[in-house]
């Protein structure tokens, strides 16, 4: 009888093993693409903020000492472009010295997301 049980045993462990089905092995996770997305509104505050300054940069290498300088930011336009551009398009007046008369202009700003720079600035009077 002590034969037969020694025999029993590895079929008892045999048969149990089969009652569990086998383990899989956990597939790898690929890791997580990074899709970097940015609110519209933010971008266009973004490249506000950077524009205005350098719109008024380039009215004082044109005009050393201008009286006042108003953008009118009612009238600013934006327009998203490719390589994380933004394309600021608006109206001005300024007065090119301490005398009453003004003048106004439209200026576009191509403002880099990148860099946080603004790369270029055109003036039209």
């Amino acid at each position: 009888m002590i034969r037969a049980s020694y025999l029993c045993l590895p079929l008892a462990c045999l048969l149990a093993a089969c009652e569990t089905p086998p383990q899989r092995a956990p597939r790898p996770v690929p890791p997580a693409t990074t899709r970097i997305t940015v609110d519209p509104q933010a971008m266009s505050r973004a490249a506000s903020a950077a524009c205005e300054p350098a719109v008024a940069d380039a009215l004082k290498r044109r005009y050393p000492q201008p009286g006042s300088v108003m953008l009118m930011a009612e009238r600013e336009q934006y327009y998203q472009r490719p390589n994380a551009q933004t394309s600021v398009n608006g109206e001005g007046v300024f007065e090119p010295d301490d005398s009453s008369s003004s003048i106004g202009f439209h200026y576009a700003c191509l403002y880099n997301a990148r860099t946080g720079k603004v790369d270029d600035v055109q003036m039209r009077y």
